[in-house]
C-alpha cells in the first residue's frame, strides 16, 4: 500500500467537474460494474450499479452546479485497487457546512473508475439544501412523468422542428473568478430566464444539462426571436460578475427523430455543432434558418462565415444575428 498522487488528482478533478456542472465528466468517472455503490447522506440514498448512475444524474440536474471544496485529500493504492478520503466544505442556500467523503476505485482498462462513494453531511438533505432530492427510481419515474414536456406543439405542419442550443461560455473560469456562492444563484437565474423566454415565444425546454439547454420551436422565426430576447436579458440582468456571464446560442431547423420527451438525429447534432462555433453573446444560425427568417422579419444577419462542423461532411455557412 502506497500513497497515490494520481488518485488524489482524480478525486479533485471529479469534485471540480461536479462544481462546474460538468455532469458528463462526473458521471463518466463512475464504474459500470454491477458492484458499484453510492451511499448518500439520507437513508434512502443507497444505490447500486445502474440506479446509482440514473438517480445521481437526476440529483445533479436538480442541483445544477454544486459548490463544494475538498481539502485534506488522502489517497492510496495497491495493485488494481485505490481509495481516497477527504474533508469538504459545501455551500447551500441554508449556509456553509463541513462534510466528509470516501471513494473506492479500481483499474478498468488502465483507467481508474469509482466503484463506491460515501458522502456524509451533518444534516438531512432537506435541512442542508432547503429542498428534497430524488432518492429512488420510483421517485425518478414519477417525477419524469410529471415533467415530461409536450413536444407536439413544437413541430411545424410539415413535421420539421427548429432546435436551439444555449450554453454559458467559460463557466469554469467564471466560477473561479466570482466564487461558488455567487455563481449558484446566477445559474438559477439563468435557468429561470431560459424557461420563461422559451415559453413566451411558443417553445419548449426539451432538456437541460449543466449550464446549457436544448430548446425546440415550431417556427424558426420564433426561435430566433427567443434567442434575441435571451441575449438581451442576459446582457441587462446577469452581467454583474467579473467577467460577466456570457451565453452562446446556435440554431438549426429540419427533420428530427422524436422519441418520448426528446429529439434525436442529424438536425439536433447540427444545431449543437452550430452552437459550438458561436461566441459569447452571439446567436449563430445555419443557412437553413437564415433563409427561413430573412425577408419576412426585422431580423438582420451579419456576413456569413464558412466553417467545418465536427462529424458532418463538407464546409457550412453560418450567420450571426445582428444584435445591435
Amino acid at each position: 500500500m502506497e500513497p497515490s498522487e494520481e488518485i488524489r488528482r482524480i478525486v479533485e478533478r471529479f469534485t471540480k467537474a461536479t462544481v462546474a456542472g460538468d455532469h458528463e465528466a462526473a458521471l463518466g468517472r463512475l464504474s459500470g460494474h454491477a458492484g458499484t455503490l453510492i451511499i448518500g447522506n439520507d437513508p434512502g440514498e443507497w444505490w447500486h450499479a445502474g440506479e446509482a448512475r440514473a438517480i445521481w444524474a437526476r440529483q445533479l440536474e436538480e442541483l445544477g452546479s454544486f459548490p463544494v471544496t475538498s481539502y485534506e485529500v488522502e489517497a492510496w493504492e495497491e495493485g488494481t485497487v485505490g481509495w481516497a478520503s477527504c474533508k469538504e466544505t459545501i455551500a447551500s442556500s441554508e449556509g456553509i457546512f463541513d462534510a466528509r467523503a470516501t471513494y473506492v476505485l479500481r483499474l478498468e482498462s488502465d483507467e481508474w473508475k469509482i466503484v463506491q462513494i460515501h458522502w456524509s453531511l451533518p444534516k438531512p438533505n432537506v435541512e442542508f439544501l432547503g429542498r428534497a432530492l430524488t432518492t429512488s427510481l420510483d421517485e425518478l419515474e414519477r417525477t419524469l412523468q410529471v415533467e415530461q414536456p409536450d413536444l407536439s406543439g413544437v413541430l411545424a405542419a410539415d413535421g420539421t422542428v427548429t432546435i436551439v442550443f444555449t450554453d454559458i461560455v467559460d463557466s469554469t473560469a467564471l466560477i473561479a473568478r466570482i466564487g461558488d456562492h455567487a455563481f449558484l444563484p446566477l445559474l438559477r437565474q439563468h435557468h429561470a430566464l431560459i424557461q420563461e423566454l422559451s415559453a413566451a415565444h411558443g417553445g419548449t425546454v426539451v432538456n437541460r444539462q449543466g449550464d446549457g439547454a436544448m430548446l425546440a420551436f415550431s417556427s424558426a422565426r420564433r426561435a430566433v426571436s427567443c434567442a434575441q430576447s435571451i441575449q438581451h436579458r442576459v446582457a441587462s440582468q446577469l452581467t454583474d460578475g467579473s467577467p460577466p456571464l456570457r451565453v452562446r446560442i446556435g440554431i438549426h431547423a429540419g427533420d428530427a427523430l422524436r422519441e418520448a420527451d426528446d429529439f434525436f438525429g442529424t438536425t439536433v447534432h447540427y444545431a449543437a455543432r452550430v452552437a459550438g462555433h458561436a461566441l459569447g453573446g452571439e446567436i449563430l444560425v445555419s443557412s437553413v434558418v437564415r433563409d427561413l427568417v430573412a425577408g419576412g422579419s426585422d431580423v438582420t444577419f451579419l456576413e456569413g462565415r464558412e466553417v467545418e462542423l465536427k462529424g458532418i461532411e463538407g464546409s457550412h455557412r453560418l450567420f450571426a444575428v445582428d444584435l445591435a
